[in-house]
Order: structure tokens, then sequence, then C-alpha cells
């Protein structure tokens, strides 16, 4: 193995987290841009965890429109499923661009002329085309959608096809999706081996679509600890514990997720790919999250109360302080999205990047 093979994945995370860690190690709420882009732009695909609007542009039920969701987003709803900011805003903040708009909240005109990136995302979206085809952009739809912005757009903002294809493969791509997978159109789990060993098939085949667009840099999240979320807590017992076989289940996908990546590594030259431990990160904060201010493990923010089905409908009250809340519905909080971005892209604790490229040119 020789230095050019290595070259591409430490270039990758090298050129994240030496830029990341160039910032103070304390997260600035602000969005201030900061310096030069070693990463140009930052195209999203996934589900809720980093859907920055695109479902308020659908003919669907979205609370994500409504107060509360929003209310620390300057005070207003943005379609995102949280409070405030995702894990991909503060990846945008810290790298210096703009925050990554929804594609459907584009004209064509704006389409034209970004170039720091674009969120596909879609709350209730999977990696199968079956799931919640008919309630949001599945992943296939997405990756049509970029296909349709390197044929339509990006060339009115590179004068030749080289240019365009360095901008895609210098740009950072966050794949983060599979859970809505698990689950069936009634809300039952459907997790298993055989299950799972599929949906690596799949998730491996949507990947490999993607590079051949012309994409080389990816982030890929693995699958958050569903066991763990409000809704099944409140039914565990004792009361406010992870359900122990859907999280079983789900690290069976998350255990062999990085292998998959590095097996397109071997066979596809010059991909490289940081793995974001999602998993770890929010098991971690039920026993740690003390440190940081968090006194609520389990409980949502929204609705202020463990009755019902546990759901954030609009106008809902919230709990007092969103900051001691993991959880704000049955999605992170702003303050678990920060946290993660600080263990992720300063101290190095749940993210890794691929170390070997033996087919890289």
């Amino acid at each position: 193995m020789n230095t050019k093979e290595l070259s591409l994945p430490y270039i990758l995370i090298i050129t994240l987290l030496l830029l990341l860690a160039s910032h103070s190690n304390s997260y600035n709420q602000n969005h201030t841009p900061t310096n030069p882009k070693q990463i140009p732009a930052v195209y999203v695909f996934g589900d809720s965890l980093v859907d920055s609007g695109n479902n308020n542009y659908l003919p669907i039920e979205s609370y994500a429109k409504f107060p509360p969701y929003g209310i620390d987003f300057g005070g207003k709803p943005t379609g995102r499923y949280t409070n405030g900011k995702t894990v991909v805003d503060y990846l945008a903040i810290h790298l210096g661009l703009p925050f990554i708009p929804p594609y459907l909240s584009l004209t064509k005109m704006q389409r034209n002329k970004i170039k720091t990136g674009i969120n596909f995302a879609s709350a209730g979206s999977g990696i199968l085309s079956e799931t919640n085809n008919n309630h949001s952009l599945t992943l296939d739809k997405q990756i049509k959608l970029f296909e349709k912005v390197i044929k339509n757009n990006l060339p009115n903002l590179f004068d030749d096809k080289e240019k365009l294809e360095r901008h895609l493969s210098e740009s950072l791509f966050v794949v983060s999706t599979g859970l809505n997978d698990h689950f069936t159109a009634t809300g039952n789990f459907q997790g298993s081996r055989k299950f799972d060993s599929c949906l690596l098939k799949e998730f491996s085949l949507r990947i490999q679509k993607i590079y051949g667009l012309g994409v080389r840099r990816f982030f890929v999240n693995n699958i958050a600890p569903a066991g763990c979320f409000p809704s099944m807590a409140a039914k565990s017992r004792p009361r406010g514990e992870c359900n122990e076989k859907i999280n079983r289940a789900i690290s069976f996908y998350n255990n062999h997720l990085p292998n998959v990546l590095q097996k397109l590594q071997s066979q596809l030259p010059n991909f490289t790919f940081i793995h974001a431990n999602l998993y770890e990160h929010l098991i971690e904060l039920r026993t740690t999250g003390y440190k940081y201010g968090i006194s609520e493990i389990w409980k949502p923010c929204c609705p202020n109360s463990i009755s019902g089905d546990l759901k954030c409908y609009p106008y809902n009250a919230t709990c007092p302080n969103r900051n001691t809340h993991i959880f704000f519905d049955v999605h992170p909080s702003q303050i678990t999205n920060h946290i993660y971005a600080r263990h992720c892209f300063i101290e190095k604790r749940i993210c890794r990047a691929s170390r070997c490229c033996t087919n890289a040119n």
C-alpha cells in the first residue's frame, strides 16, 4: 500500500476535522460563515433526521410546518423535525457554508445559482422504494432529483465538464437513512437478520448509484436506537428503559454497515467515507447527558407529557427547557444534535474515516 492509496480518505477526514477544529471548541449557536471552503458543498440524502423542509412542499400532513417545531430556530418552523438545528446544520456552520436549503423550496432560478449544496432529504423516507413512497421522497426519488440538478442546474455554474466533475468529487454527500424501513405503515417493527441483510444490499446499490454520478466523498450515519425512542420507552418495563429487542435487531444492520462501506471502497476507485455512529451517540447520552445539563433521557419535550400517543401536534406546549431533553419529540433535540456535532467533528469520538483505498487512482 502506498501513500497515494491512503491520500484520499485521509484528505477527507483531515480536511473536515482540522478545518472544524480550527474554530473554538465551544459551538457558536450563531450561523457565522468562516474561512476557505476546502469542501465546496454539502448535499444531503435521507429522512427526518436531516430533512430541512422538503416535506413542507409535499401534499401530505407535516407537523413540522407548525410551532413548536423551530421554536429555537428563529422562533418559527422551518420544516426541520426538531426544535432547532439538525446535525447537517452544524456541519454547514463549521464548514463555513450556508444552511443547506431543501430542494423543493427552490425555484429553477435559485437552483441554477446554488453551488454550496442542496438538501434532498424527506421525513418518512427509507432505503427501500416502498417505504412511505406515498408520503415522502424515497431515496430513489431523491437520487433522481440530484440527477436533474447535475443535468439541468449545475452546468450553469461551471463552464466546462471538468470543473463540474471536480465539484462533485470534492463535495461531501451526507446519507442518513434506514430507520423507517424497519417499521411497517402501521408502526410495527420488522427488523430481522434476513431483512437487514437485504436492506444493506439495497443501501449498497443506492450508494453505487450516487457514486456513478461522480460523487466520491460520503458521510454516512448509522441507524438510531429506535428502542430508546419515547414511544418505545414509554411501553417498556420498567418504564423508560430501551426496548432491547428492537435495538438488537438494529444493531445487526449497524454492525455490518462499516463492512459494506469498506467493500465499496475496495471496489470503487477514490471512494471515501466517514462513518458516523449515531446509535452509540444516543445510547451514551442516556448515561452521560447530565454532563451537558440533560436531565430527561427518554421523555419527549413535546408533548410535555407521557400520555396519549406521544406525538407533537401543532401548537402543543413544550417542556420549559428544551436543553434538558435528549428528545424533542421522537427526534433528537437541538442540544443532542449540538453534542453530536462536537463529538463527531471536534472530539472525533463517534465518527471514523475510511483508512484504505486499494483501488484509488
